[in-house]
């Protein structure tokens, strides 16, 4: 592979998709040829020699099939591969990103519509998997996240929506709660079948989205949405297979997500109002955080703000490169949107500086350890049997010759007995036949084979008790261990939730500590101000400073012009008294602008110490609440 594909590898995939004229550009005779394509890959705007350089250029001619071999096909295929795929169109509103998304018109459909189908084709193709499919469908409706699947009263009601929450199997990973999630295709079902049944969802949830009409859209999203496809693979496998440690056991997990976007807009463009001017407001304030987040990203010195909208917190896993995402900014021809076309160009511009690590979803697969280990408990009963089976067959081998051996012995006296001879001996006193003399003998053999007959049936039934016994007491722990393990993920999934919610608490009250630092900084420079502005007043009335109340008088002495001639001592002295009274008065003015001054500052002492007090309370909420955490980690740890 060259240096220069291994870079593209790392990055961010961006296509840019050019609209051809609309109606209403047209009919305006609006100039519609600012954007120049060279090549498939560089765009040039207007008369600007600087031109713009991206994995390819979609012309006003592209074919929808053309945009997705290029564009999806590869996401679909890493989807299988464990990867989590991201799509999503920006650009500006009634640039033609729901048509290259999910256009649903026969023979010109959109990049979802196809990446269904091909992802059943690979199911249908591939004989020796087993597949999972899942969906789901939501919207972010001005900052409140909506299930677009579930058509229940609970959920209709719920204003707060569907809340985002940390995932703790996924490092950098978040998961909705609660979100329906529909099984479109599992094991043993037509890979068509499944195909209907995600269109049929998708159609489902299209309907309940929220559009609206502007004067740039007849038809304008007024929502993201997020469609996505949780694939789940493993390797179809026969009973020998499941106890073989070289056939491949894993299962690979993951995501095709299909984002939509809503445009950015201006309201003198758009002519919204009302609910359609606050849903502008809710779209252009989410994307602009989106813009800010991949900004960010293009510098790791920076802080990137997921958490300041919906949409970059639910794409946080992939924009952090963690994920394959690709993105297609769609723009139109007309010179009027010239700047918007800019915009949208130099976001695609800076997202294919951000490098990728994307993180491959492999797990165990459960099912086929469970059954390797059902096999290897039947192999061990089965050999424990086959041992116990060749005890009893020994037994009762040797069982059945001796009674062979009885039955000749018997045949042969009945044989004697029925031709007439004498058996005896000839040594012997008395006459007594050998046939009874063996046949007392046989007879006493015969009771101690009866007896080893009893023993070996006794030690063969016990060998089957044990057996047994000792299957059940395996069985009963591998339940114990079961419903331990089922105690032990509720206590996980618990201290899950509240690590959640101790979490969203931390992120509160940091929240409200910058508010209230804020806050204060705020009232302090107020005050500030207001105290500057007391003592520019009272050094405009004193014409110095106020501190020093001689300096009044000193500088009415000083400015007191000379007695002019030809006035009495009378007048003088009426003159004079005149400026004692004005001076007086000014005194007065003085002292209330310092009464004022001293309880402004009163007040702002007053009002740092109850800041003070608050910060203090919170930090120690803040520390409890840290402490409780640590507490519940260690619980988790110690049980884990």
């Amino acid at each position: 592979m060259s240096d220069k594909k291994k870079r593209e590898a790392k990055t961010i995939q961006v296509f840019l998709r050019l609209r051809p004229p609309n109606k209403g550009e047209l009919e305006r005779n609006e100039k519609c040829d600012v954007v120049h394509i060279e090549q498939d890959k560089m765009v040039k705007l207007g008369e600007n020699p600087h031109s713009y350089s991206f994995n390819r250029i979609f012309g006003m001619d592209s074919k929808q099939d053309d945009v997705f071999t290029s564009v999806a096909k590869k996401a679909v295929e890493d989807s299988f591969e464990g990867y989590h795929g991201l799509i999503f169109c920006y650009g500006q509103t009634g640039t033609g990103k729901t048509f290259t998304m999910s256009n649903q018109t026969p023979g010109q459909e959109g990049m979802m519509q196809r990446s269904v189908a091909y992802v059943f084709d690979k199911i249908a193709a591939d004989t020796s998997g087993d597949y999972e499919v899942h969906v789901s469908f939501i919207q972010i409706y001005q900052e409140v996240i909506q299930d677009l699947l579930d058509d229940s009263k609970e959920s209709q009601k719920d204003k707060k929506g569907i809340a985002i929450r940390d995932d703790p199997d996924v490092e950098g990973g978040v998961y909705l709660s609660p979100i329906k999630m529909v099984t479109a295709y599992s094991a043993g079902m037509a890979p068509k079948e499944g195909t209907k049944k995600v269109l049929q969802q998708f159609h489902k949830g299209d309907s309940q989205r929220s559009v609206a009409s502007t004067a740039m859209n007849a038809q304008s999203s007024r929502s993201h949405t997020v469609f996505t496809l949780y694939i789940a693979r493993r390797n179809k496998m026969t009973d020998q297979d499941y106890e073989d440690d070289g056939v491949n056991k894993q299962e690979f997990k993951g995501r095709l997500i299909l984002v939509d976007l809503a445009g950015c807009e201006r309201q003198k463009k758009t002519g919204a109002s009302g609910d359609t001017l606050q849903q502008a407001n809710a779209i252009n304030g989410s994307l602009l955080v989106l813009g800010k987040c991949i900004k960010a990203l293009t510098d790791p010195r920076q802080f990137v703000p997921y958490r300041e909208s919906k949409l970059t917190r639910l794409l946080q896993y992939s924009l952090a490169g963690h994920g394959k995402t690709t993105i297609v900014v769609t723009c139109g021809p007309s010179e009027r949107n010239l700047d918007e076309t800019r915009g949208a160009i130099e976001f695609g511009q800076r997202a294919m500086t951000i490098k990728q690590e994307a993180k491959k979803h492999v797990e165990i697969d459960y099912k086929a350890l469970c059954k390797k280990l059902q096999a290897q408990l039947d192999a061990r009963g089965d050999y424990q049997n086959e041992q116990l089976l060749n005890e009893v067959k020994s037994d009762y081998e040797e069982i059945i010759a001796q009674k062979t051996e009885r039955i000749k012995f018997l045949e042969a006296e009945l044989a004697l007995y029925t031709s007439g001879e004498k058996i005896g001996d000839a040594d012997s006193d008395e006459e007594t036949p050998p046939a009874r003399a063996g046949y007392s003998s046989s007879a006493a053999g015969g009771g101690a084979k009866k007896s080893t007959d009893r023993k070996v049936t006794k030690d063969t039934a016990g060998g089957k008790e044990k057996f047994k016994l000792q299957m059940k007491d395996l069985e009963d722990r591998l339940e114990q261990k079961g419903s331990e393990m089922q105690k032990y993920k509720k206590e996980k999934l618990a201290l899950q939730r509240e690590n959640n919610v101790l979490e969203d608490e931390l992120h509160q009250v940091r929240h409200q500590m910058n508010l209230l630092g804020m806050k204060t900084k705020a009232i302090i420079t107020e005050k500030d101000d207001q105290l500057q502005r007391m003592q520019k007043a009272l050094m405009k009335l004193k014409r110095g400073d106020y501190v020093s109340p001689t300096a009044s008088l000193e500088r009415e002495d000083n400015d007191a012009s000379p007695r002019p001639e030809g006035m009495t001592d009378g007048d003088y002295i009426n003159k004079l008294q005149f400026g004692i009274r004005k001076m007086v008065e000014r005194e007065a003015v003085m002292a209330a602008y310092y009464e004022k001054a001293r309880d402004a500052i009163c007040y702002q002492a007053t009002k740092a110490d109850e800041l003070k007090g608050k910060l203090e309370g919170e930090l120690e909420k803040r520390k409890k609440a840290e402490l409780k955490a640590d507490k519940y980690k260690e619980k988790y740890k110690e049980k884990s």
